[in-house]
């Protein structure tokens, strides 16, 4: 399989719900061929049912170094190459820094920065001149929340990792999509009720808004970009800030 201008390859990685599955589902119907890759194999078959055969499902864990590498070879084994790759994974709990474990600050670090630089390391290999590596990175990094400093830091360390693939790699293009508050994604599904009560107040004193974006609107969005980018092969969007319109409620990403 060979790209073209209007069926691009693409692997999204963190595709089972939220932006990543909204992002996938938008691409297909475009006519891309979609690789999507999380660890539900059910929520990846329902998607790829609604492709037309241009839908490719690999489960696998973006916290597993192993299942990077294999992920990657796979999408782009299946496609012939990689136009895009779209890493949409993340993973944060509500914890005070007092009780974050150990377990806590490892996980969100592999999900959310370690297995997102070597996806990126692996792709790397198979995209095509004109391709594109999207990171979906959060308000979070630069404005913490409270109650979510693990989260903060692992998508700051996902920054900083954004940038020293720019350096390394000048003839490769690099984009960084810092996300507001998005609904539903699942994000906030395991908070501890009483702690996110609280979570609630405080982001309400530190001023951060809290209003939402759709999430089938910003999968649009999303889709908007990576065909522009692909549209246009001379230029690179380098970073792309997704917010919504004031309204008024503390929001946790």
């Amino acid at each position: 399989m060979t790209s073209t201008s209007n069926e691009p390859r693409l692997l999204i990685v963190g595709a089972s719900s939220g932006i990543g599955r909204s992002l996938a589902e938008h691409a297909l119907k475009r006519g891309a061929h979609v690789c999507v890759s999380a660890r539900s194999a059910d929520a990846l078959d329902e998607i790829c049912a609604e492709g037309g055969g241009r839908g490719h499902a690999i489960v696998a864990d973006l916290a597993r170094p192993d299942d990077c590498r294999r992920m990657v070879d796979a999408a782009a084994g299946a496609m012939g190459g990689l136009d895009a790759v779209v890493i949409a994974a993340g993973w944060g709990t509500l914890s005070m820094m007092t009780d974050a474990d150990p377990d806590t600050w490892r996980h969100a670090f592999e999900v959310n920065a370690i297995g997102p630089t070597l996806v990126c390391g692996a792709a790397t290999e198979h995209l095509a001149p004109n391709g594109i590596v999207s990171f979906i990175s959060s308000e979070s990094a630069s404005e913490v929340r409270w109650g979510l400093g693990a989260y903060a830091a692992s998508k700051a360390a996902l920054d900083a990792s954004i940038e020293a693939w720019r350096l390394e790699n000048p003839a490769l293009r690099f984009q960084r999509v810092v996300m507001g508050a998005t609904s539903p994604t699942g994000f906030c599904a395991g908070f501890d009720s009483a702690l996110f009560d609280a979570a609630l107040e405080a982001w309400v004193s530190q001023g951060i808004r809290g209003d939402l974006m759709e999430t089938d609107d910003v999968g649009r969005q999303m889709a908007d970009l990576l065909w522009s980018a692909l549209d246009n092969p001379g230029l690179v969007v380098s970073d792309v800030r997704l917010v919504p319109v004031a309204s008024g409620v503390p929001s946790p990403t």
